[in-house]
């Protein structure tokens, strides 16, 4: 049965977008912040029934970051502020451009396609959705400055030498080609070495291997502050992705002085704080939270087991000594009724022990991130885009992510959109790999032999520790299947290049050497510094790794702006789908309401249930002045709904007379307010 809100596959390789979707391909031109600006306000004027500017607040720089409202207002129609609504942000890290021209994508996608396309006009009928296409707008500029640098900084002056002078030793384009790169100059103390493959790619020498360096490397510029140090004291400022609450760095200058110290990063909290209605976030930056399940560190919150202190181990009837998971604990503290009647869950009992932040997905939410996941790579890998899986980065500390995820509490994706891509490694035909693994048995894997087993383990980057010898054993033990390797084997970073091996970027600079001929990579050429005497000036060009070629950006835009409109299709709901009444004799009457979440996504996350910011749905029994509320209570809660059409029920019996009406009420903040009117008969 096909899910709710899914796109057949099909559609969502779209290369170009038809006069029908409305969407306009991309032109090749990235836009600056002002041509963003203008043209959300064109979309606004343009399409006034469904699209308004809504403001977010200001870059410290002084540049207004907004966001574009986009939802039907019908007369009679639930205010577009209070539907359920999901919130679509770009270019937190200000480099990230193609991010930014794919939000515009939706926008546009979604204004022209309202009216004309089922899907489109249904979706915004029913729920909102907000789009922030630049979100670090004083970063953005060292794109369209010269000379050219890649910026994640905003426009916050910061004394980074601590000499009371700021933002006085930044980069200096020496060679004059408008971009600002690398010098390498010799010197007996430096670490720094020509590849012996790739002479143009340096790499720290290593001492082990008899290696030594030849080299320091410098960003390109002067020393202008005369402290014998280059380039330590650059414009700008705190780094937008790492100023928000969760698992902040503190002590760290890019981070900011404290958490959501910056205009930005505050007043994208307290827009999602003002918009409580915002039940899934969607996000175009450098992290790919889709592919890369990693998230900010260690998990404390998630651990398995963990010890009861010793005077509630003792009322539990536990030992004070040993280790119980959260289940157990929680099986003893219901039986042992100190909740009075409310029921204990594995999250009051995480808090209670102080267990400290959750720091990677919540076990009940990962069935739903799971099947995102599994979509979004069958997308990828019939559009043939050439995506590197591995490369994928997951979430940083403090980052705008895992903030929305652990502490707003809604379901987050965030997608990189391109990456270098990566050339074919040849094969032999009878080479064990992670696809083929899915297809065996565990007989036929245990047949393969330990030799055949540990080539695979190495080729996929397993650590040393989780060696052929261990995997057999859990294979023949049934701890783990073929399948459930595969997929394992399949999140496992790419390890390190080694003794000779190619170098980590060598793959880089050829897709550069072809793609971008004598732009990709700026080729060491002498030049004569004023202070350190002979140097080299090269490198990769800005912004290289992050924005594609024109044709590669289309495609992977096009591809994108549907995976996402195919999500917001899929934004939980609450309907009251049938009522009972059943009367039980002397006007007396049983009333019974059940409720169903329409949507794919469930009504609210694992996690905002324990951060306690997903609300629980309450259902209020309105009665009249000659009613009477005999058993059940005038406001019942349920804690959520599952997809995909999960229902729950909520009985009273209340008493009145014939033919008089009862209103019963359910919502909460992020999915509005439904309502039915029951008569007495």
């Amino acid at each position: 049965m096909k899910r709710r809100g899914q796109v057949p596959v099909g559609l969502m390789m779209l290369a170009t977008f038809s006069v029908v979707t409305g969407a306009a391909s991309f032109s090749g031109k990235y836009r600056s912040p002002d041509e963003v600006a203008a043209a959300l306000r064109s979309l606004a004027s343009a399409h006034p029934q469904i699209a308004k500017i809504v403001p977010i607040g200001k870059s410290y720089g002084g540049v207004e970051i907004v966001a574009l409202r986009i939802a039907a207002q019908k007369k009679g129609g639930a205010d577009p502020d209070l539907r359920t609504a999901a919130f679509i942000g770009a270019n937190i890290e200000g480099l990230h451009l193609i991010g930014t021209e794919a939000a515009l994508a939706i926008s546009e996608k979604l204004v022209n396609s309202y009216g004309k396309d089922k899907d489109v006009t249904e979706l915004l009928d029913t729920r909102t959705v907000y789009i922030a296409p630049l979100l670090n707008p004083d970063a953005t500029r060292g794109y369209f400055s010269r000379p050219q640098q890649e910026r994640r900084s905003n426009a916050r002056p910061v004394d980074d030498d601590l000499d009371m002078r700021v933002d006085e030793d930044g980069p200096d384009d020496l060679n004059q080609d408008g971009m600002i790169t690398q010098m390498r100059v010799k010197d007996p103390e430096g670490k720094w070495l020509p590849d012996p493959k790739e002479p143009r790619l340096m790499k720290i020498a290593d001492p082990q291997k008899g290696e030594k360096g030849l080299y320091k490397i410098y960003t390109e510029g002067l020393d202008n502050d005369g402290d014998g140090e280059y380039n330590e004291d650059p414009e700008g400022g705190v780094e937008l992705n790492r100023n928000f609450p969760h698992d902040y760095e503190y002590g760290l200058k890019a981070a900011g002085l404290y958490p959501v110290s910056e205009p930005e990063a505050i007043a994208l909290v307290e827009f999602l704080d003002r918009h409580r209605n915002i039940a899934l976030v969607l996000n175009f930056s450098t992290e790919n939270t889709v592919l890369n399940l990693q998230q900010t560190g260690q998990a404390k919150a998630a651990a398995d087991r963990a010890k009861v202190p010793r005077m509630m181990a003792t009322f539990l009837g536990l030992e004070p000594d040993q280790e119980y998971t959260l289940k157990e604990i929680v099986d003893a503290a219901n039986a042992s009724g100190m909740g009075g009647g409310m029921e204990i869950t594995e999250d009051m009992v995480a808090m209670f022990l102080g267990m400290g932040p959750a720091v990677q997905i919540d076990k009940q939410d990962m069935p739903v991130i799971e099947a995102v996941q599994k979509e979004y790579k069958d997308v990828l890998k019939e559009a043939k885009l050439g995506y590197p899986e591995k490369r994928a980065k997951g979430v940083g500390k403090g980052s705008f992510n895992a903030y929305c995820y652990f502490q707003y509490g809604v379901p987050v994706f965030s997608f990189d959109l391109w990456a270098v891509p990566e050339p074919a490694k040849e094969q032999a035909k009878d080479a064990l790999t992670a696809e083929k693994l899915k297809t065996m048995s565990s007989e036929e894997f245990l047949a393969l032999g330990e030799d055949k087993i540990a080539a695979l383990l190495k080729e996929q980057g397993a650590p040393p520790n989780f060696n052929a010898e261990m995997l057999i054993k859990m294979v023949k033990s049934g701890q783990v299947d073929p399948q459930k390797m595969a997929e394992m084997m399949e999140k496992m970073p790419r390890p390190p290049a080694g003794d000779g091996e190619e170098h980590p970027d060598a793959y880089v600079l050829k897709w550069a050497d072809v793609a971008l001929p004598k732009k990709g990579f700026v080729n060491w050429t002498p030049f004569r510094h004023p202070t350190l005497g002979d140097v080299e000036i090269g490198g990769f060009a800005p912004y290289l790794r992050i924005i594609p070629p024109p044709d590669e950006a289309e495609k992977t835009i096009a591809l994108h702006t549907d995976f996402v409109v195919s999500l917001l299709q899929k934004l939980p709901g609450l309907e009251i789908r049938k009522t009972e009444v059943r009367p039980l004799g002397s006007d007396v009457y049983q009333l019974t309401a059940y409720l169903t979440n329409p949507g794919w996504f469930p009504t609210s996350t694992a996690q905002g249930r324990r951060a306690r910011t997903a609300w629980p749905i309450t259902v209020r029994l309105k009665l009249g002045s000659e009613q009477t509320l005999f058993s059940g209570r005038p406001v019942e809660s349920i804690p959520y709904l599952e997809g995909s059409g999960e229902t729950k029920k909520v009985e009273w019996t209340v008493k009145g007379k014939k033919g008089t009406s009862v209103v019963i009420i359910a919502g909460t903040p992020r999915l509005g307010t439904t309502s039915a009117t029951v008569v007495l008969e």
